[in-house]
């Protein structure tokens, strides 16, 4: 979700805890799990918890927006709710996205019923708790917290929160074996927690893995409702697409492969005949344009929904890879729009056949990626860039209820009836 500005401030509190031996150049903490404290709070009721990483703008990308949704969803059951923010404070523009939210110190026990606290500089401070606390999280270090919280309820009160874990990737996967990637293991606790699975691919890798959950909740992703009224209107009327490749690119992030979408972009460029005559572009968090010698990636940035539906409706190949377990939306949400979209495969994993456009490269290297960039381009051209089939409204990604149906479910379990 975010990495580098966030961590190296968690890994300043962290020394501060080690004491004098952190001065050293020596790692002795993990970053990600500075410890969260609790105090008694008389306030009592069910409270919904959502724990999360940061909603600030220049973080929020789908797996907050999802977790947000969730907690929306179930709001209806749980009169009272809290959104904590455990790695950065909420800016000015964030809280407007959440005008039924009041911002509350964590230093007040405040009565409000919708709030967000700020958890990120916690050191030497604590959060209220009561006993009917209930705890939703995803990533697995806001999950690592929400578990120390209820471990604290046993302690304190005698009985534990119930813990929903909205899981939407296999996180373990996201480091080289270490710390990090043991830890994040050890979030996964089957017998204790209730998870939310974002696919039915990944709840099976799950089984694969033996971490089978006794409670689970799985729901399939559906197009966005802002991107859904920009795909009513090009079914209404398709035209011909630019010579454009609309690539996914998220550098910080290594299971969506930058580099291997680089290297594939280089040999597709030395051997697609008049490759000079189309463009490359990047939507996601790439901000300066990237010059591979040959080609060169037009940074876009992160767009407003508005102008992310004018690219998928306008572009006519897609690349976008995630090498993980998880279908990613992006290729699912080109491929929607009629693109001939690029994708890869993982595990048990294979989106290929999804939509009309929709490929996996059978060769996970830059050649085969490259040679299946060339022959999504080609068919393009043959088809004299009209795009493929354009998602209709029947379609389980454009109408499904997605998160929404396994919402009323959820609150049930965490409230216990």
């Amino acid at each position: 979700m975010m990495r580098s500005t966030l961590i190296r401030a968690l890994r300043w509190a962290a020394a501060r805890l080690d004491g004098p031996a952190a001065s050293t150049q020596v790692p002795t903490s993990i970053a990600e799990i500075v410890p969260c404290h609790a105090r008694v709070s008389e306030r009592g009721g069910p409270r919904l918890n959502l724990l999360l990483p940061s909603i600030n703008s220049r973080h929020y990308f789908g797996g907050i927006h999802t977790a947000v949704v969730l907690y929306r969803e179930m709001l209806e059951r749980f009169p009272r709710s809290r959104i904590i923010l455990t790695d950065a404070a909420p800016e000015a523009d964030a809280l407007l996205g959440f005008p039924d939210h009041r911002m509350v110190s964590l230093e007040d026990d405040d009565p409000v019923p919708r709030q967000i606290v700020a958890f990120n500089d916690r050191y030497a401070r604590t959060l209220p708790v009561s006993a009917d606390d209930l705890w939703l999280s995803t990533a697995w270090w806001t999950a690592y917290a929400a578990q120390q919280l209820s471990a604290w309820q046993q302690a304190a009160y005698g009985t534990c929160g119930k813990s929903c874990y909205l899981i939407q990737d296999f996180e373990p996967g996201f480091y080289p074996w270490s710390s990090q990637s043991y830890v994040a293991l050890g979030t996964y606790r089957p017998e204790h927690d209730i998870a939310v699975f974002n696919t039915s691919q990944l709840s099976d890798y799950f089984d694969h893995c033996g971490i089978g959950f006794r409670d689970r909740f799985v729901f399939e992703p559906t197009l966005n409702d802002g991107l859904r009224r920009a795909l009513s209107s090009l079914s209404e009327a398709p035209s011909a697409r630019r010579r454009q490749i609309l690539v996914y690119g998220r550098p910080s992030t290594p299971r969506n492969a930058f580099e291997l979408i680089c290297e594939s972009l280089r040999i597709w460029a030395a051997t697609m005949p008049d490759a000079a005559e189309w463009e490359v572009v990047s939507a996601g968090e790439l901000r300066e344009d990237v010059d591979l010698g040959g080609v060169r990636i037009r940074a876009l940035g992160k767009l407003h929904i508005d102008a992310y539906g004018e690219l998928l409706s306008t572009s006519a190949v897609g690349l976008s890879l995630m090498v993980s377990p998880h279908p990613s939306y992006p290729p699912l949400e080109m491929a929607a729009f009629g693109m001939g979209v690029v994708t890869n495969p993982f595990h048990n994993k294979d989106m290929g056949g999804v939509f009309p456009g929709l490929k996996s490269a059978t060769e996970m290297s830059p050649v085969g990626i490259a040679a299946a960039l060339v022959a999504e381009c080609q068919a393009a051209l043959a088809r004299n860039l009209r795009p493929y089939s354009i998602a209709d409204a029947a379609h389980a990604f454009v109408n499904g209820e997605g998160i929404a149906a396994v919402a009323p479910g959820l609150a049930t379990a965490m409230l216990g009836r």
